[in-house]
């Protein structure tokens, strides 16, 4: 039987009844990749088909040396308000955005909710903005998972952009051990908002299966080799601790 593919927005109470199980679904991604890619001297970016998405998921590992300890929260504070900070520095192509916090249950295992719309230039004449619901949940003393799903909830659009989404599941997943601190950039989307929803779909399978996602997959590697070069001090300004 076939599965029902998920809805490109999911209300506010969906989306924060699935934060618990797609926070276990990216853990256990970025626990395999970690096993399967143990050179920590490079960056490793991979594709799996997503039957529930009905497209291909995207997975980014790479790994920033000699980190204390205590940089994962504040990293993962970092990712759960990156729709607030006046710069992305592993992600130049941010265009800013804003958040409010969710006022709603939390379920077990997620620590804190937030409303987030944020927007990106893609390259294209319009830029894609993505209102999302954030789960926070902190699975373990060395891992933070933060959780990103489309919503049908939240402040409007700006003028003259387009609304992009994100599937599950999507999100990151930040590790610690030994002064290694991994970043996972799990990203699931749908299309590029040039079509309709459906059609959209189709084209953006059809050039990912194809292999005409060359461009994609090259987003995703700079954005993680930055991050890490952001994070190691080759890019000095501005520092994790300027963006807290």
């Amino acid at each position: 039987m076939r599965k029902t593919q998920q809805s490109p927005e999911l209300s506010l109470q969906l989306a924060a009844d699935e934060a618990p199980a797609s926070a276990r679904a990216l853990l256990q991604l970025a626990a395999g990749q970690r096993e399967q890619h143990g050179d920590e001297r490079d960056c490793y970016s991979t594709r799996h088909w997503e039957s529930s998405a009905g497209t291909w998921c995207y997975h980014t590992h790479v790994v920033a040396n000699d980190q204390a300890e205590q940089r994962l929260e504040q990293l993962a504070n970092i990712f759960f308000n990156a729709a607030t900070l006046s710069v992305q520095p592993w992600y130049p192509q941010f265009q800013g955005g804003t958040n409010q916090t969710a006022q709603h249950p939390l379920p077990e295992g997620i620590r804190q909710h937030q409303l987030a719309l944020a927007g990106f230039d893609v390259g294209l004449r319009t830029p894609r903005y993505y209102r999302q619901l954030i789960s926070l949940a902190r699975p373990h003393d060395h891992t933070a998972v933060i959780v990103a799903r489309s919503i049908s909830e939240g402040r409007p659009l700006p003028g003259g952009a387009k609304l992009a989404y994100t599937l599950a599941p999507n999100g990151e997943v930040l590790h610690w051990k030994n002064g290694h601190l991994h970043w996972h950039h799990i990203c699931c989307t749908p299309g590029a908002g040039l079509l309709p929803t459906v059609p959209d779909r189709w084209l953006i399978n059809l050039l990912r299966a194809v292999k005409l996602d060359q461009a994609e997959r090259r987003t995703y590697r700079r954005e993680a080799l930055l991050w890490r070069n952001w994070l190691t001090g080759d890019e000095l300004q501005p520092s994790p601790e300027d963006i807290l």
